[in-house]
């Protein structure tokens, strides 16, 4: 961030004993987690700390060296409507320095990983890596120490200018809802919580003055499946973000409790109700503060809306007050979001025949249909 932002916790008023604000009044701070949540939360952070060990277990069987990495989506956190005798597959991110050498390293250590692309040498798995798709190379279907993991392969480079500036938000979209971290590098501690802010603030331009804790973490979650086209094929189940957030509230409040400290136009004004400040002028200094892919994007689509937005670097400052003054600021946004995704989550699952072979692609899809299927 370029500039330090006042909490907005300052100066707020006191709060009635029933835990909601008067009209015109705010909650001091960020209200704590209900007991069920605290209680909730410290039960999810113990289960985390025992799979924590598990997959520590898992990195440490690969000789190549890993800067970086973290486990998501069901294998690692519970979704509503999914079975507790269903084992998903452990997702796994592995950010490293040289793609091109890690690949060497690994195809000499695990060369069953690899489908046929293997065959062909570091130097062929690499360009795949980074020319095509997402910049993930993943390797499915791998058993070690007793658990199926999907592991993909990311430079440092690739995840940091994702996470900073929305590429693709294919990880950086996947980062925004709850991740386990294995193995931690400074870089990418500040990388994602500037990633984290980007999200919160593109979930404001989408909703309304006042809105609950639910719809906020929702369109949070909402991102990264925006214009994935498996969303529209079946390929996840259609319901897979209200499951996410209904399984994961303690996780993503406590997850963006600072950020919503941290901003100035967002405060909350009951338990699960908060309010944010609809004037132009501070919205637009939000939407400033966006990357530029998507403040493009967002030009693109005002214009397709009719908005007479300038070209150039210094119509910045028309343009986006103009943006957030727009009645149909939230589909335009959504639609935004949509074209930066589209392409690259096309394309990496397409690249997927290649890394992964079309007998673990067909498993990895017949598994995906089933688990939507029982949800």
């Amino acid at each position: 961030e370029t500039r330090t932002e006042k909490s907005s916790a300052a100066g707020l008023k006191k709060t009635p004993s029933d835990g909601q604000a008067s009209v015109g009044e705010t909650l001091k701070g960020t209200p704590s987690l209900t007991t069920e949540e605290e209680a909730k939360l410290q039960e999810m952070r113990t289960v985390q700390d025992e799979i924590k060990d598990e997959l520590n277990g898992v990195l440490k069987q690969f000789m190549a060296p890993i800067r970086y990495a973290f486990a998501y989506g069901s294998g690692v956190y519970k979704q509503a409507g999914y079975g507790a005798a269903s084992k998903p597959m452990v997702d796994l991110i592995f950010a490293v320095s040289h793609p091109d050498h890690w690949h060497a390293l690994n195809i000499s250590q695990n060369r069953s990983h690899y489908s046929m692309m293997g065959a062909l040498g570091s130097n062929a798995v690499s360009y795949v890596q980074e020319r095509m798709g997402a910049g993930v190379y993943y390797n499915p279907y791998v058993e070690i120490n007793g658990i199926v993991i999907k592991y993909g392969v990311v430079s440092m480079d690739t995840l940091s200018s994702d996470l900073l500036n929305w590429d693709t938000l294919y990880l950086a979209g996947r980062m925004h809802k709850p991740t386990l971290t294995l193995r931690r590098d400074p870089l990418m501690r500040i990388s994602k919580q500037v990633n984290l802010t980007h999200a919160m603030r593109a979930a404001l331009l989408m909703l309304p003055k006042n809105f609950s804790s639910q719809e906020l973490f929702e369109a949070i979650a909402s991102i990264s499946f925006a214009g994935d086209f498996r969303m529209k094929i079946g390929g996840e189940n259609p319901r897979k973000v209200q499951n996410i957030v209904e399984a994961q509230m303690p996780l993503f409040k406590s997850r963006y409790r600072s950020i919503i400290e941290g901003l100035p136009n967002l405060e909350y004004i009951g338990q699960d109700l908060l309010q944010q400040d609809m004037g132009p002028a501070a919205r637009a200094a939000m939407l400033r503060k966006m990357p530029n892919n998507f403040y493009d994007q967002l030009v693109k689509q005002g214009r397709k809306s009719g908005a007479k937005l300038p070209p150039g670097f210094g119509a910045e400052t028309v343009n986006t007050e103009r943006l957030v003054t727009m009645p149909n600021i939230s589909t335009i946004s959504h639609k935004a979001v949509e074209k930066i995704v589209a392409w690259p989550a096309f394309t990496q699952s397409a690249k997927g025949i290649l890394t992964s072979g079309v007998s673990k692609s067909i498993a990895y899809m017949r598994a995906k249909n089933e688990k939507y299927s029982k949800s």
